[in-house]
Parts: structure tokens; sequence; C-alpha cells
């Protein structure tokens, strides 16, 4: 018969130990007190469709037009630019900073093929409105066979 250490069990008993107390110091910890947004913020797409045309509104408070850009082809829609700053007057402490500044982009693919040249904006209450007008043509074409 071959005879091993009881030993180890207890090893692994402390060991174990020592990691949940490590677990609970970490959950345990502050957040920090600032929290950074990404260098490149989305904004809030809503998408939806009527039986002529795809509209998609985008969230874009405290941004002006000429700073978006809006790029549309068949089945794709960005839209990119930047939120500039507040700017600073006098010494400020934040104690919550959630308003996102600097350059956004934000494309997402299209449930229906749109005609890009026909695309039109309106910016009205912080809110990008863009129409796409659908394709008419059906997409598909039945071919005949013809014997010859």
């Amino acid at each position: 018969m071959v005879g091993f250490r009881r030993d180890w069990l207890i090893q692994i008993d402390v060991m174990q130990r020592e990691m949940e107390r490590l677990l609970d110091y970490l959950t345990s910890s502050k957040p920090p007190m600032v929290q950074f947004s990404p260098r490149v913020w989305e904004p809030a797409i809503d998408v939806y469709e009527t039986d002529e045309q795809l509209v998609v509104v985008v969230e874009l408070a405290g941004v002006s037009e000429e700073d978006i850009e809006i790029v549309v082809n068949r089945s794709t829609f960005v839209i990119r630019g930047e939120r500039k700053a507040a700017s600073a007057s006098g010494h400020r402490t934040y104690h919550q900073m959630e308003i996102a500044s600097g350059p956004f982009e934000r494309g997402i693919g299209l449930p229906v093929a749109v005609v890009p040249g026909q695309t039109k904006a309106s910016y009205r209450d912080g809110l990008v409105a863009v129409i796409l007008p659908k394709v008419k043509e059906k997409q598909t074409r039945r071919v005949r066979i013809k014997a010859t």
C-alpha cells in the first residue's frame, strides 16, 4: 500500500482561506472617486422603420451641427464627430462626471437597403433624426430560362 502525507490537505485548506480573504478585501474596496469615459464614446441610437423609410435618431445633446458627420451607404450608417468639453471657468471639483466629451463614433448595419443619395437629416433639441428612404425595387429577380 502506498502511503501519503495528510498535511497537504491542511495546506490546501489554508490556501483556500487566504484566497477568500483576498477576494473579500478586493470586493470591499472602494471604487475610484472619478471614472473617466473612454477616448471615443458612442451616442445612443434608435432605429425604426415605416413603409417608405428607415429612421435613425441619435442623441447628441451639446454637439453643434458643424461637428457632426454622417456617412451612409445601402447597408450601413455611421455618425461621428466631437462634443467639445465645457469651458472651465475657475476651479472645479467634480463629484460625478458622466457627460462624455471628445470624439464620438457610432456605426450600425441597416436592417433594409436604403438609397444613400436621398438621405435627409435634421437636428432639434439634441436629437439628430436621419431619414433614409428604402430601396423600392426588389433585391431579387426571377429569371426565366428559354429553350434554344
